[in-house]
């Protein structure tokens, strides 16, 4: 459901770049780099808002279907947009790009098509290119667990383990989303975890980062990330599994906490910066009752 305060917010925002005004204007490089630079900037779930909103400022289709094309790429894969593949979960990601629109999931064995602006699929296969060896069934094992801690703990999202590799050594790369799109804020919470094996450990480098946006009666736009490397010792496939789990669930609650926190001293900090220049009541006034008196 769309709320028409949003487009208002973002409409008046982008009305306010003087660049794509009557008074200001740019080559078409230049018009092109500053629409790149908005549409990269893109709140979470809004990149669509934003994209119908440049292009009637811009009044040139050609840019906004062509050259602006790639940013919604990289915007969508970036976000690890989560879609449905025949009832079935799966997420966008540079790490399951196969090229030409089309992406794979190891999971649920399908390829697909994906239209980045309207996020349609389309064009399902199979895909047959994945090798059922140790390290898959490693693979597998892990996203079983991660999917179970996914279901705990977020409304909406999804997660997948992806294998690369190096020469003929496998390393894993883990891309967990959860999302929140409403009325009112529009959210993305997600974080990529690299596993590479070097026995009897393996060494975890991840980053939690998490984007909001809150648009009811403000206009805020939040980020923060947070950067993680351990180690595991390995003993067996499922004892690993269960560890790495144990590992992003400590750390990602840590960063909840830790953001929690922030927010209340932000939120303290707001209101005696406001005591002094202004009188704090806490109390709502009818303004109603005052103009008609």
């Amino acid at each position: 459901m769309e709320d028409p305060d949003q487009d208002k917010n973002v409409a008046l925002s982008l009305q306010r770049q003087t660049v794509m005004s009557n008074e200001c204007e740019l080559s078409e490089e230049e018009k092109t780099n500053v629409i790149c630079s908005l549409l990269q900037q893109a709140p979470p779930g809004e990149y669509r808002n934003v994209f119908e909103d440049l292009r009637i400022l811009a009044h040139d289709d050609h840019l906004m279907r062509y050259e602006a094309a790639q940013v919604c790429a990289n915007h969508t894969r970036k976000n690890f947009t989560a879609v449905r593949v025949k009832g079935e979960n799966a997420l966008v990601t540079r790490y399951n790009d196969l090229g030409g629109n089309r992406f794979f999931d190891p999971q649920i064995k399908l390829s697909f098509r994906f239209d980045h602006l309207t996020k349609r699929v389309d064009k399902v296969l199979l895909y047959h290119s994945v090798r059922k060896d140790r390290a898959e069934l490693w693979r597998e094992t892990l996203n079983i667990i991660l999917e179970s801690y996914m279901r705990r703990h977020f409304l909406s999202g999804d997660c997948r383990v992806y294998k690369k590799m190096i020469g003929s050594n496998p390393f894993f790369v883990v891309c967990l989303e959860g999302h929140r799109h409403d009325d009112i804020c529009n959210a993305v919470w997600k974080s990529e975890w690299t596993i590479a094996f070097a026995p009897p450990t393996a060494q975890v480098t991840g980053k939690i980062d998490l984007q909001a946006h809150y648009f009811k009666k403000a206009n805020l736009h939040w980020t923060a990330s947070k950067d993680v490397r351990e180690s595991i010792y390995i003993t067996g496939r499922v004892q690993f599994a269960i560890e790495f789990v144990k590992l992003v669930e400590a750390e990602e609650s840590k960063f909840q906490t830790d953001l929690v926190e922030r927010l209340q001293k932000l939120s303290d900090k707001i209101w005696r910066a406001m005591r002094r220049p202004l009188p704090v009541t806490r109390t709502v006034i009818n303004w109603d009752k005052l103009l008609t008196s």
